[in-house]
Formats: C-alpha cells, sequence, structure tokens
C-alpha cells in the first residue's frame, strides 16, 4: 500500500511540474518566480527579464518545449561578471547570445518590442519547427538558428543587419520569405530541401554563400520591383538552381563561383554586369546558352552606346561546361579572356568566334574545346597567349579565319595560331555549296539539284557537311539544321535585314488562313502560296504567335506533292518559330492561291483570344533556277467571326503526340528531334518533324 502511495504522489508530482506554469516578474526575478519548479515544460511570463533571466532559463530549464514571452519587455542589464561568455553589458530588447542553445523547446512566442536576437540564440533547437519575428527586429546575429528544424520561416523588411550562417544546416526548412535588405554569408546553407525561396522589393544583396547546397532550389521567386547590385562568392554553388532571370534585376557584379554545379540550362548576363567573378559559371552539366552583353549594347550618355562594363572573362568562368555552345558567346568588348576560361566546353559549334577587342587569352584558355569546327577573330592585331591555349583541340582540322589578308599574315607566323588552317588554304565555309560565301536555302536547293541530276556545279568539299567524303541527303539534311540554328539565334530584324540585302523582291506572297482559337485548344492553320511572278521549290520564314499560343508542328500539304517540313524555336525572341520547307525532289508548289503548309498551333489557358494574329515574316521563296526572292509579311487573323470555326471543323485536333529519335513517346515535345503524330476528330493523322 505504502508503495502505491509514493507512486500516486509521484505521479501528481510530475503531471504538476508538466502543466503550463504562468509567471509574472519583474528583472532578474524569475528564478524566484519559478522556485524549485524547474522540471516544467510549458512556460508563460509576463512582465520584465533581463540577462539574468534568461541565464536562469540556459542553465536551469532543461525540461522546457514551449515558451510565451509575448508579453515581456527586456530590460538592459550590465555587471561585472559576465553572464554568457565574456559579455558583461547587454542591451535593452535583446535576447542574448546562446540563451536557447540546444534546448528542447517545440515553440516560441518572441517578445512584441524585440530589436536583437544573439549569436547562437536559438542555435541547435532541433525540434523547434516555427517561430514569427516580430517587426520590430532590426538585427539578427551570426547563427541565430543554425541547425534548428524551422520548416518555414520569414524576415521581416525592419532587419537591417543578418549575421552569418543565420539558417545554415536547417535541414527541414522548405521555405523562406526575405524582405530585408541583405541576404547574408551563408544565411542558409546546406538547407537542403528549402525549395521555396520568396526575394521582397528590397533585397539588395545577396552575399557569399547565402544558398550554398541549396539542392531543392530550383529557382526563386522575385518581387517584379527588386533591384539587385551583388551577388556574392559561392552563392548558388552546388545548388538545384534551374532557372533565374537577372535581366529584370540590374546585378552589377557576380562573385567568383556563384553559380557553378548548379541545374541552370541558361544564363542571360545583365546588361549592368561589370564584373563576373572566377568560376562564377563553371561546371554546370547542363548549361546549354549564356547571353553577354556586347560594346554598345547599352545606351550611354545622350543616346551613344557606352562602353563595354565586362571586358573580362576571369579564370574558370565557363570551365567544364560540356554542352555550352560558345560560339557567339564573346562579344565585342572583352579584351581577355582567363585561364581555363572556357576548358572543356566541348560543344559542337560551326564557329567560334572572338572579338575584334581581344588581346589576350590565358593559360589553356580553350583547352579541350573539341566541338569547335572553325575559329573566327576579328582582332586584327593578334592576340598574345598563355600556355596551351588549345590543347586537345585537334589545330589542323579546324580553320581559321582572320578578319584580312594582312593579319592573316600575321596569325600564320604567331606561335600556337600558326598550327590551325587558315582561309586562304581551304578556301571553302561548311555548307556553302554554291560558294558564295554565306550558307542559305539556295544552298539546300543546289545540293538537291546536284543529287538528282549530277550537273549542277557545287562545292563538293563545302557540301560534304558529314565529312563521310561524299555529298549525300543526310548532308542537306544537316544544312537545313544549321539555317535554323543560325536564324533562331538572330532577332526579326536582323533576319530582315540580312534576307533584305541578299534577296530580290518579289510581289508573290504567302496567305494565311483566319482560324478560331480559344484557351485550352489546339488548331490548324492553313498557309497558301499565292505566285504570279516566279515558280518555287523551298521557302523559309519565322513564324509570329501570339503570346499564350505555341506552335506542336508543322507539315507540307502542297496538292499531293513532297515537301519536308521543319521548324525551331527563335532563341532570342518570344513565340517566335523558323520554318523551313523544301522538297528532295525539287517539286515545284503548285501555289495559284492553293495550301503549301499547315501549322498546328496550341492555346494555353492564359491566351486572350481577341485581336490576335498568326504572322509570316521574312519570307524567303526559292526559284528552280536557286534564286532567293524577298515576300512581304503575311497575316491571319484569329477569332475574326468568319465562322472559320465551321469550316475547318473537320480538322480540329484531338491530341498530339511527340516521339524522338529513340522511339519514347510523350505528350510533351522532347529535345532535339521530334516527329509529331497529330490525330484530328476525322479520324485521319498527320506526321511531320520538328526540331527542338
Amino acid at each position: 500500500m505504502r508503495k502505491l502511495f509514493f507512486m500516486l504522489l509521484l505521479a501528481v508530482i510530475t503531471m504538476l511540474n508538466c502543466q503550463a506554469v504562468t509567471v509574472n516578474t519583474t528583472a532578474g526575478g524569475l528564478a524566484q518566480a519559478v522556485g524549485d519548479n524547474t522540471s516544467i515544460t510549458v512556460l508563460k511570463v509576463t512582465g520584465t527579464m533581463d540577462a539574468r533571466d534568461f541565464f536562469f532559463i540556459t542553465d536551469k530549464l532543461n525540461d522546457l518545449t514551449s515558451l510565451d514571452l509575448s508579453q515581456v519587455t527586456i530590460a538592459p542589464f550590465e555587471r561585472n561578471t559576465a553572464l554568457y561568455g565574456t559579455v558583461t553589458k547587454y542591451d535593452a530588447n535583446e535576447i542574448p547570445r546562446t540563451a536557447f542553445f540546444g534546448k528542447k523547446l517545440t515553440t516560441v512566442n518572441l517578445p512584441a518590442g524585440l530589436e536583437t536576437i544573439g549569436f547562437a540564440a536559438f542555435a541547435g533547437c532541433y525540434q523547434l519547427t516555427s517561430i514569427t519575428l516580430p517587426s520590430t527586429v532590426t538585427f539578427i546575429d551570426d547563427y541565430a538558428f543554425a541547425g534548428s528544424a524551422l520548416t518555414s520561416v520569414e524576415i521581416p523588411a525592419s532587419v537591417v543587419s543578418l549575421g552569418k550562417g543565420l539558417f545554415a544546416r536547417c535541414e527541414a526548412l522548405t521555405t523562406a520569405v526575405i524582405n530585408c535588405m541583405t541576404v547574408s554569408n551563408f544565411a542558409f546553407l546546406g538547407d537542403i530541401a528549402l525549395s521555396n525561396v520568396q526575394l521582397g522589393s528590397g533585397v539588395k544583396l545577396i552575399q557569399n554563400g547565402a544558398f550554398n547546397g541549396c539542392k531543392a532550389l530550383k529557382s526563386l521567386t522575385i518581387d517584379p520591383a527588386c533591384r539587385m547590385s551583388h551577388i556574392g562568392e559561392e552563392a548558388f554553388i552546388n545548388s538545384g538552381l534551374e532557372n533565374i532571370d537577372l535581366t529584370t534585376l540590374g546585378v552589377g557584379t557576380i562573385g567568383d563561383w556563384a553559380f557553378a554545379q548548379t541545374r541552370l540550362s541558361s544564363m542571360v548576363v545583365p546588361d549592368a554586369m561589370t564584373d563576373l567573378g572566377v568560376g562564377a559559371l563553371a561546371h554546370n552539366p547542363l548549361l546549354t546558352s549564356v547571353v553577354l552583353p556586347s560594346l554598345g549594347h547599352r545606351a550611354g550618355t545622350r543616346g551613344a552606346p557606352s562602353r563595354f562594363a565586362l571586358e573580362e572573362i576571369k579564370d574558370y568562368t565557363f570551365a567544364g561546361n560540356e554542352v555550352l555552345n560558345a560560339g557567339s558567346m564573346i562579344g565585342e568588348g572583352v579584351t581577355s579572356i582567363g585561364s581555363y576560361a572556357l576548358y572543356n566546353v566541348c560543344a559542337e559549334m560551326d564557329t567560334m568566334r572572338l572579338p575584334s577587342t581581344l588581346t589576350y587569352l590565358g593559360d589553356r584558355a580553350m583547352a579541350g574545346m573539341t566541338g569547335m569546327q572553325v575559329l573566327k577573330t576579328d582582332a586584327e592585331s593578334v592576340p598574345s597567349l598563355g600556355n596551351e591555349v588549345w590543347a586537345g583541340v585537334n589545330q589542323p582540322s579546324v580553320p581559321l579565319i582572320a578578319p584580312n589578308p594582312s593579319s592573316e599574315m600575321l596569325y600564320k607566323q604567331a606561335d600556337q595560331w600558326m598550327d590551325f588552317y587558315f582561309q586562304s588554304t581551304i578556301d571553302f565555309i561548311l555548307g556553302d555549296v554554291d560558294g558564295d560565301g554565306e550558307v542559305t536555302i539556295s544552298d539546300v536547293t543546289l545540293l538537291v539539284d546536284y543529287l538528282l541530276a549530277g550537273e549542277a556545279t557545287i562545292d563538293l568539299n563545302a557540301a560534304d557537311v558529314d565529312g563521310d567524303g561524299s555529298p549525300s541527303i543526310g548532308d542537306v539534311s544537316l544544312i537545313i539544321d544549321m539555317l535554323l540554328n543560325s536564324s533562331s539565334s538572330l532577332s526579326l530584324s536582323t533576319i530582315h535585314a540580312i534576307a533584305a540585302d541578299r534577296c530580290i523582291t518579289t510581289g508573290d506572297a504567302l496567305i494565311v488562313q483566319p482560324v478560331t482559337l480559344r484557351p485550352g485548344e489546339t488548331r490548324t492553320v492553313e498557309v497558301a502560296l499565292d505566285n504570279t511572278e516566279h515558280e518555287y521549290t523551298a521557302v523559309q520564314c519565322e513564324i509570329v504567335l501570339p503570346e499564350g499560343v505555341k506552335l506542336v508542328g508543322v507539315e507540307g500539304i502542297d496538292r499531293g506533292r513532297q515537301h519536308t517540313c521543319r521548324s525551331m524555336g527563335n532563341k532570342v525572341d518570344d513565340n517566335v518559330y523558323t520554318m523551313i520547307e523544301a522538297s528532295l525532289e525539287l517539286d515545284r508548289f503548285a501555289g495559284d492561291h492553293g495550301n503549301i503548309v499547315r501549322l498546328t498551333i496550341a492555346a494555353g489557358d492564359e491566351f486572350a483570344s481577341s485581336d490576335a494574329e498568326v504572322m509570316l515574316t521574312n519570307v524567303v521563296l526559292v526559284a528552280p533556277d536557286h534564286r532567293r526572292f524577298l515576300a512581304g509579311d503575311a497575316i491571319g487573323r484569329i477569332n475574326d467571326g468568319s465562322g472559320v470555326e465551321q469550316i475547318n471543323a473537320d480538322k480540329q485536333v484531338a491530341s498530339v503526340r511527340y516521339i524522338n529519335v529513340a522511339g519514347m513517346e510523350s505528350n510533351e515535345p522532347f529535345d532535339g528531334m521530334n516527329i509529331v503524330v497529330t490525330t484530328y476528330t476525322d479520324g485521319t493523322t498527320t506526321t511531320a518533324k520538328v526540331l527542338r
């Protein structure tokens, strides 16, 4: 009986200790208010506290899991003997350093007037899953919440200073909303679950290592009003970042290795950039495209072109990006390319271009660039070189094109440069079948003419694009791919200027039939040829679609004739596609207002269906004698109320499937070549090739 009594008494004491305790205290009186009840787990404090009371919690209340300080005012305290470390003076409205370090806390309500959170104050609180920072907080010291179990955090705009490692190694943290000016050094270092980061309009700086190792972080949500001046060293290194738009932020400097080892596929560097750090974009296995600003790209005083700010490509900047097409990346204004800057950038590229302003390439700057087919330099004076600049490159098989004959002689005599082939030696451009100095749609038709009849005069070396020793239908396909890639890298205005300079103007034209299209629908658009002046065997143009509409397929439908169609999205202008249609039998288009091509377009839910148009621009038509003619733009209305929906009802699209070269099938296009199988509501199907 006595044993049972003591067990019951112990249970009652334990229950009392575990109950919520509320105390009202004056500064320094918490220990007396709590008394011997130091095993409490839930505590609410009202009144005033100072550093002595926090030290009592640190030292004695080891079982505390819930703490409510919302109605507490923190008073200043000073004495000769230190309480925490060597600190003897503690400010008002401050939680002292390491006050709750390693505690079992699961919930904390902070004082409403709190201003400062001290060094590692909540570090190691492995059960603390949430906390709300009052809008009065202005300073948070180093590692304040490092290693805690927080799942989300919001930093108010009132914070003017953040310590380093603030939320480092918070491996459960998934969401961070940041409204203060600076994301501090190593703020979210190693937060492997962090996937949702929102940057407010006031964020100006992302400092060193801020998101280092955040592998779940694929993108940032950035307020449109945000203007950021600096991204620090290793800010996103080894993160899962897949995309970030720096152009709207106006970032001026990016630190060393800031975006190394990420999942980025493309990057557009802002015009305001003055410093791109060492290794800033190195070792990104998916990075295919980088756009750097060029001389004259920005407007300076009184609208005149300003001097290019980014004059130096530093050491290792793009090293190890094996799929990066760097051909046109280095713009005018760059004077030096550092050591290993393009090391092992081995993606296949038609021409690697060096600007006229270049004066130096560092050690192994372009070593391992085995995909480079032609090296073109605009620098009349030979740039000086470091050691083994092109190590691993088969230089004797790579043509070097100099800006003029006198410069060519200098390059032929310069160490390392002399190991390339020179334009005067090989006297052809790959794909330039007709030898006119450029690769155009006429080269496609001329090569087909040669393959069919064997009578056309062509440059056999230039026509052998695949290098197998003789021209073939495979080379025709490769030249089409070259043209698609070339046009997709230029703006509409640039393409038009080139076409206007090289083509004869014609009154013949394409005609785009009107169509009815609603959000979420997929429809076909018929394109006819009205030709009274000439006959044609091929056409190249840009298809411009309204916002919210995508091109999902093209196919030739020229009254039984066989024409191959291919298309590719433009890399400069949104919702623009380059299309080439050519006959591998040199069949003439029937024309005479007859339809020659069918476009399949799909509208997203965001498509605004009123006042929309489909436009074909930069229309180049090729005659049987391979002359090129420039036609006017063709515009077709969408939803013009003409009853087209009823006329084309038999060709409404039921489904679209994509098949890649490996035979895999999907409802979404694959990267590279796709076979597009379109099934219509009338039961018919069509197939087309699309290069994505």
